[in-house]
């Protein structure tokens, strides 16, 4: 919704929503090894299924069918969290377009 209003902080924020999921996801350490509360928003990051799915294909080779584990997570935060977003965004640019807060170049 921020980039519908605002570019420059849309896409600043962007970049620190990718930060701290980058932080709770396991990239640059265990999640085992994070605070309590820092695991449970682990559990809600796709990109901590993702990473331990990669991970397990690149050092070890496993196919998709030995890391359903990770790959079931995915699919159900995606049927959650798309259509989610979609309304949001759509709210968003309704918002936009209500206001007149939408940049046209060109």
């Amino acid at each position: 919704m921020l980039p519908l209003i605002s570019p420059e902080k849309g896409a600043q924020f962007g970049f620190v929503a990718q930060g701290l999921l980058l932080v709770v996801s396991g990239v640059y350490y265990p999640v085992s090894v994070l605070p309590q509360w820092m695991q449970w928003v682990a559990t809600i990051s796709p990109a901590t299924y993702a990473l331990r799915g990669i991970r397990a294909a690149v050092l070890n080779g496993a196919s998709v069918g030995a890391r359903w584990g990770d790959l079931w997570p995915l699919l159900v935060l995606a049927v959650a969290t798309i259509p989610l977003g979609l309304a949001v965004f759509r709210a968003g640019e309704r918002y936009a377009k209500r206001h007149g807060k939408l940049k046209r170049s060109g």
